[in-house]
């Protein structure tokens, strides 16, 4: 409003924008480390922690891509959080998961064979084929 010296007025009107530009920050939770669950080669129901989020103004909202299924190994988890500007920010945390089940190994029939002609040994004995299993993979049977 501006006035003059004869009392007379006018006004105008102006518009000020403030805009967030500021991110938000996130800090991950720590490495998780679990096992497989029982029988299975992949750890479901993993609990991954919380993180710490913050922003100038509000976070609206804070997500992550973990699978509902871990793959037994290193899964990385990236984190996303949102201000309610629409500003993000990320970041990322690991999930490993480790076979600590044994293999199972049924060892095939007793074999009972007699030594080669002239010899105190036996060569050339079928020793049969043991039974193997395991939640993830057999690698080797020796």
């Amino acid at each position: 409003t501006v006035t003059d010296s004869s009392g007379n007025t006018a006004t105008c009107t102006q518009t000020v924008t403030v805009t967030d530009n500021i991110d938000p920050t996130i800090s991950c939770p720590a490495t998780v480390n679990v096992n497989v669950d029982a029988g299975l080669c992949t750890a479901s129901g993993v609990t991954l922690g919380t993180p710490t989020t913050g922003d100038n103004c509000a976070v609206a909202s804070t997500t992550n891509d973990a699978p509902g299924v871990f793959p037994i190994g290193d899964t990385t988890v990236t984190w996303t959080v949102t201000d309610s500007s629409g500003n993000t920010a990320t970041c990322t945390q690991t999930v490993t998961v480790t076979d600590n089940i044994d293999p199972t190994i049924s060892c095939p029939a007793t074999v009972n064979v007699n030594v080669d002609a002239g010899l105190c040994t036996a060569s050339s004995v079928a020793l049969g084929t043991p039974t193997t299993s395991d939640n993830c993979a057999v690698a080797s049977t020796t």
